[in-house]
C-alpha cells in the first residue's frame, strides 16, 4: 500500500481544525463565508503543495488578504498554522530553491497589515502594529522554512547513512566469504602435505616388502604396481594443489605439529605476552591432518590474544587423551584500552578456527568468562593405527 503525501494528510488535518475553529467561534459562526474562504485558500494551498510545494505556499499565504479584505480583524488560527507548515513543507521538499515559498507568504501578511493599518489610519500606535505583524509573520515563514530545511537534511542524512551500512554489511560478509576461502585453501595445503606424506611411507614400505620377494613372481609384480599407482597418485595430488602453495626461497620451514608447542610460546613470549604451557599426555603420533590444524588453532588463538588483550597473562593447556586431542587458551583480563581477545567483530581469526575444528567434526568453544576470555578446541583422533604413527613420525 503506497504511503499518503504528507501535504494531503496535513491540508486535511487544517480543514479539520478550520472547520472545528469557525464552528466554535462566535464572530466566525455568525459570518462564516469569510472564514470559510479564508480556510478554503489554506487547504487548496496546502493541497497543492504536494506537487507544487512553492506555489501551493503562495495560495495559503492569500488566506491574510482574505481575512482582512472580509473585514475580519486577522487571520483565522488554521491560516496562521498553514503559515508555519507551508513554508516548512517547501523547504522540506525543495531544499534552498524553495526560498520563494516563505517570501510569498510573507508578502502576502505585510499586504494584509498594510491594508489594515490603511483601514485603521497611520497613527503611532497603528504603525507600531503593522511592525509588528510583519516581524512576527517573518520569522514565522522563514523560521518554518530553516525547520524545513534542516527536517531535509536529516533526513539525507539518515539514508546516507543506512546505505553506508548496507554497503558495510556487503563488504563484511564479502570479507568474512574470502576469509573462509583462504582458510580452507589452507587446509586443503595441508591436508595434500598430511596424505602426500602418508602415501610416500605407505609407497616405501611396500618397496620394502617387494624387495623381500623373488624377482618375477606374482606377488612381486603386484606390489609393483601398488608401488608405482602410490607414487603416481602422489604427483597428481601435488599437481592437483601445487597451485595453492607457495614455497619459500630459503626452503622449506618446519612443518607445524603440537611437538613444537613449546617454540610457538617462545615466540610469542618472547613478543610480549607472559604465557605458560601445560602439556599433559604424548603429542607424538598424531594423525597429521589433526597434528597440524591443531597446531594452526593455538596459533590463532595465542595471535589473537596479543592482538586483541596485549600482555595480558595467558595459560595454555595442551590434553592428549585416547580418541582426542584438546587445546584450551585462557587469557585474563586485557590492560585498560584494550579489548578482550577474539571478541573484534572485525576478525577472521574464530572464522579460520572454526573451519578448522569443523574439518574434523570436532568442537570449538570460544566466548568471555568472568575475568577474561576462553578458547577451547577438541579435535577427535579416531582410530590411530600404527600405519598413521609411522606417518606422523
Amino acid at each position: 500500500m503506497p504511503r499518503p503525501n504528507i501535504a494531503v494528510v496535513l491540508a486535511a488535518a487544517l480543514a479539520v481544525i478550520g472547520t472545528v475553529e469557525i464552528l466554535l467561534d462566535a464572530q466566525f459562526s455568525a459570518a462564516p463565508a469569510v472564514p470559510a474562504a479564508a480556510l478554503a485558500a489554506v487547504v487548496g494551498g496546502m493541497l497543492l503543495c504536494a506537487w507544487r510545494p512553492v506555489t501551493g505556499a503562495a495560495v495559503v499565504g492569500l488566506a491574510f488578504p482574505i481575512a482582512i479584505a472580509g473585514n475580519l480583524d486577522g487571520p483565522t488560527g488554521a491560516a496562521v498554522l498553514g503559515f508555519f507548515v507551508a513554508p516548512g513543507w517547501a523547504g522540506y521538499r525543495k531544499a534552498r530553491t524553495s526560498w520563494p515559498a516563505p517570501l510569498a507568504v510573507q508578502l502576502m501578511a505585510s499586504a494584509g497589515t498594510w491594508v489594515a493599518g490603511r483601514a485603521a489610519g497611520s497613527t503611532v500606535a497603528g504603525l507600531g502594529s503593522q511592525a509588528w505583524e510583519n516581524l512576527f509573520f517573518g520569522l514565522l515563514c522563514w523560521g518554518a522554512w530553516g525547520v524545513g530545511l534542516l527536517a531535509r537534511r536529516l533526513r539525507e542524512r539518515a539514508d546516507l547513512l543506512a546505505r553506508l551500512n548496507t554497503a558495510l554489511d556487503a563488504e563484511r560478509e564479502a570479507r568474512e566469504h574470502a576469509a573462509v576461502a583462504e582458510e580452507r585453501q589452507r587446509i586443503a595445503r595441508d591436508m595434500h602435505d598430511a596424505v602426500a606424506h602418508s602415501i610416500s611411507v605407505m609407497v616405501l614400505q611396500l618397496g620394502a616388502v617387494r624387495s623381500t620377494l623373488p624377482a618375477g613372481t606374482p606377488q612381486a609384480e603386484m606390489m609393483a604396481g601398488i608401488e608405482r599407482l602410490g607414487r603416481e597418485s602422489v604427483h597428481e595430488l601435488r599437481a592437483l594443489v601445487g597451485i595453492l602453495r607457495a614455497e619459500a626461497a630459503t626452503g622449506p620451514a618446519p612443518q607445524p605439529s603440537l611437538e613444537r608447542a613449546e617454540e610457538l610460546v617462545a615466540e610469542v613470549r618472547a613478543a610480549g605476552l607472559p604465557v605458560e604451557l601445560t602439556v599433559d599426555g604424548d603429542l607424538a603420533g598424531i594423525p597429521r591432518a589433526q597434528d597440524i590444524s591443531a597446531y594452526r588453532v593455538l596459533q590463532e588463538a595465542l595471535s589473537n590474544v596479543l592482538r586483541h588483550a596485549g600482555p595480558a597473562p595467558t595459560t595454555v593447556y595442551v590434553r592428549r587423551e585416547p580418541g582426542r586431542v584438546s587445546l584450551t587458551v585462557d587469557n585474563e583480563l586485557p590492560s585498560p584500552g584494550r579489548g578482550t581477545a577474539g571478541a573484534s567483530p572485525g576478525g577472521h581469526g574464530l572464522i579460520g578456527m572454526r573451519e578448522r575444528v569443523a574439518a574434523f567434526s570436532g568442537s570449538l568453544d570460544a566466548g568471555p568468562r568472568a575475568g577474561g576470555y576462553t578458547v577451547q578446541a577438541v579435535f577427535p583422533l579416531g582410530t590411530e593405527s600404527g600405519a598413521w604413527k609411522g606417518a606422523a613420525a
